[in-house]
């Protein structure tokens, strides 16, 4: 098993395979421009910035898998939707929402998607990153969720019109999924290895609510099967109740965190026989290396086969880079013996 690149590790991770180390796979966006000392939206703007920036964090750090971005307002930027910079050097958020402000489902035109916002950008550098890395290093292709982007696009209404079951809100689901699923196609053509479907509002919803994605997901796995890419499916401040029906979803992976007991997380991955994370919190990477340090051997003391470490999200602009450092070393300690 010695001398398996990080993209053989990778790939072993997802067949359940008996592996030498733990892989690491964190989301890097903001926080590489902080390294590189560049403006956020500079280096979200430009293919040679982004890709140059991301591969120099890998570098630094040298996890196992490396994002091509990580910006929920992608998308919704792509189809119409004015975003805000002014976020202390993080990412932007979402400032307009044209499905509340008049516009109708039928004027957002994805046929031409992949020419619109920050969209050609984003592909180019993901077109780079495999180019310069892709024998080596896993390559994950991230996509906004059609929940958040349906909620991006409807704005604060469309989660009391999920609730209630509205007809109008599976309608703006269905259109984001299509979003996402163009986009996923698209990823898996530049030789992407991951496809990563990061949906925040799973954890802010009922379980009972979740089938009203469904069916968006599973098209998006469809198409990375067939295309031999895996598929995760990225969310956060889940409680106990949330386990169960994320990996009933039916994904290749779940990174799932919040209030739950990642004793649970584990059993529900290995009863599907699917990958699953242990996630440093947001928070803690915001504290001290001590409080890194107390989180990673937590969460490698749940590690089993399919098991990965990640963060529970974005890695944070204002990450401090000695606590990542602090997290290396401490995956680079456990090895599997």
């Amino acid at each position: 098993m010695a001398g398996r690149s990080s993209k053989e590790l990778v790939r072993d991770l997802f067949q359940l395979r008996e592996l030498e180390r733990v892989p690491f796979i964190p989301w890097v966006c903001s926080f590489a421009a902080q390294l590189e000392q560049i403006p956020v939206e500079a280096m979200l703007s430009d293919a040679g910035l982004l890709s140059r920036s991301l591969l120099n964090a890998q570098a630094l750090f040298r996890y196992d898998a490396i994002a091509n971005v990580f910006d929920p307002s992608l998308e919704a930027e792509a189809c119409g939707c004015a975003i805000d910079w002014s976020q202390g050097g993080g990412l932007p958020r979402v400032a307009s929402h044209p499905l509340s402000e008049g516009a109708g489902i039928e004027d957002i035109d994805i046929s031409t998607l992949e020419n619109q916002g920050r969209l050609p950008a984003i592909l180019e550098a993901t077109k780079r990153l495999v180019v310069v890395k892709g024998e080596e290093l896993a390559v994950a292709g991230v996509i906004t969720g059609p929940l958040t982007l349906a909620r991006h696009l409807r704005g604060e209404a469309f989660a009391a019109d999920l609730a209630q079951g509205a007809e109008d809100a599976a309608k703006v689901v269905t259109l984001a999924g299509d979003i996402a699923l163009r986009l996923c196609r698209r990823y898996c053509e530049l030789g992407v290895d991951l496809v990563v479907v990061a949906e925040e509002m799973l954890g802010q919803i009922q379980p009972g609510r979740y089938q009203a994605v469904a069916a968006s997901l599973r098209s998006i796995w469809n198409v990375a099967k067939f295309y031999d890419v895996h598929s995760l499916l990225l969310t956060r401040g889940c409680a106990e109740e949330h386990i169960e029906p994320a990996f009933e979803l039916k994904a290749d992976g779940v990174v799932l965190s919040g209030h739950t007991d990642c004793r649970q997380v584990r059993d529900a991955a290995q009863k599907r026989r699917c990958c699953y994370a242990g996630c440093i919190p947001s928070s803690t990477l915001l504290g001290t290396p001590a409080e890194v340090r107390d989180a990673a051997v937590a969460s490698l003391s749940e590690r089993g086969r399919g098991f990965f470490l990640s963060t529970e999200w974005e890695i944070p602009y204002a990450a401090s880079v000695n606590n990542m450092h602090e997290l290396t070393r401490v995956i680079q300690d456990n090895r599997y013996s």
